[in-house]
């Protein structure tokens, strides 16, 4: 009966977050040729290509990706399983970077359980834009990134829970001025919902003015519960005095999101290795 192997599992792990086999190959104390076979091996058990190869290095195809996911969790499983077995705890401190879209609850459940499995990590987390993020990410400002992201770009997220609906929000007291444009409740223009939001009000060809931009989610709760105008949001956002806009009014369909950590950065620590790993699991154990 095939199984997937652990090491093999790490060596698809390795290759992808360094880009190429021959970069890889030292991290993991094997030849390059002993990389290719690993994957080989990885690629027979599952029977399908996991990598697309070129002179410039690799890029996970489509299952690539599928098993990236299930093997980030199921390392970060075994990897807790044996430290737990040992006693040993994650010591440090992590700088963690969260969209202000992703929900409390969700968010609270992520730091507890980090919380509770390693009381000696020290978090230091910062809320903020998805696009503000992936800056301070790239700029080496926090270890970790948690982003919002539309379906082109889900491919380059660790995703951490399942996928969630956009829905038109209005207050519950709100209705449409006949004749008039739809208010439109906005963040600043670098907003990827803003601009998803726009785009889709334009291809329906509604009628739309930007009547209050916020400056974060938050302000755009208010703004939608003071009965301002409509909102792009996710579900998620939703608060008791807020409603989804009834379809007879007419507003195009959305796409649903995914939230996810974005992809490591090269010379990631052994700590923030281990966080992502453990992050990532708990969604799946």
């Amino acid at each position: 009966m095939a199984h997937l192997d652990l090491a093999q599992l790490r060596t698809l792990m390795a290759v992808v977050d360094a880009g190429s086999l021959t970069a890889a190959a030292p991290q993991l104390f094997l030849s390059q040729s002993a990389v290719s076979e690993q994957i080989r091996k990885l690629e027979d058990c599952v029977g399908k290509p996991l990598l697309l190869r070129s002179k410039t290095g690799v890029v996970p195809t489509a299952a690539g990706i599928q098993l990236l996911g299930h093997a980030r969790a199921l390392v970060g499983m075994a990897d807790h399983a044996l430290r737990d077995m040992r006693g040993m705890a994650l010591q440090g401190t992590l700088k963690l970077a969260v969209t202000d879209y992703y929900k409390p609850d969700a968010l609270a459940h992520m730091l507890k359980a980090l919380a509770q499995q390693h009381p000696a990590v020290r978090l230091e987390v910062s809320v903020l834009k998805s696009s503000d993020v992936e800056t301070a990410h790239a700029q080496g400002q926090c270890d970790l990134g948690v982003v919002m992201a539309t379906p082109p770009f889900r491919q380059r997220l660790q995703t951490l829970g399942p996928e969630e609906a956009l829905v038109w929000a209005r207050a519950r007291h709100w209705v449409p001025e006949a004749g008039q444009p739809l208010p439109l409740l906005v963040l600043p223009e670098t907003c990827a919902l803003r601009q998803y939001a726009e785009a889709r009000l334009r291809q329906q060809g509604v009628d739309y003015v930007v009547a209050h931009q916020a400056s974060g989610v938050a302000g755009l709760q208010s703004a939608i519960a003071a009965g301002l105008g409509v909102a792009c949001i996710n579900a998620a956002t939703l608060t008791q005095h807020m409603a989804p806009v009834l379809p007879e009014a007419g507003l195009p369909s959305l796409t649903r999101v995914q939230f996810g950590l974005l992809p490591a950065r090269a010379a990631e620590s052994a700590l923030v290795q281990q966080v992502r790993a453990l992050l990532q699991s708990d969604w799946v154990s």
